[in-house]
């Protein structure tokens, strides 16, 4: 016969609500310090979306003058006027002896919040600006 004071209580095995809303709060701290580091490579790595548009336009462009001894005004000449990813529209300005290339973020692409790099240039002596977008 066994002693009722032998008979050992177990305890049950989970987690109690205050180590739930501690473990939770750890994890929203980590998500506030993360995420806009994340975000900030994010716009930085579509950039590369405008700088390869840009290039093969501005490629383009020295083929025309090669050719035509003048550059071309017309963006259809060089390409078009959308970047492959669709997060940039190119335009150009151009006369007889100069060029000057611009990606613009779409208002409606996730780039249009990409502060101080919404519009990228490229002109005919290689300058790119804004230099803080193109590294």
């Amino acid at each position: 016969m066994k002693n009722r004071m032998s008979v050992v209580y177990r305890r049950e095995r989970g987690f109690t609500l205050s180590e739930l809303i501690i473990v939770v709060a750890i994890i929203g701290i980590l998500a506030g310090i993360v995420y806009p580091s994340y975000s900030q490579y994010m716009y930085e790595t579509r950039r590369s979306d405008a700088w390869v548009t840009l290039s093969a336009a501005a490629a383009a462009q020295e083929r025309w003058y090669s050719i035509n001894y003048s550059y071309t005004d017309a963006i259809s000449n060089l390409g078009g006027n959308s970047s492959p990813e669709g997060y940039y529209t190119i335009s150009v300005e151009a006369d007889s002896t100069s060029f000057t290339l611009t990606a613009t973020a779409l208002s409606t692409a996730v780039q249009a919040s990409d502060s101080g790099c919404t519009a990228i240039t490229l002109d005919h002596f290689g300058v790119q600006s804004p230099s803080q977008c193109w590294k």
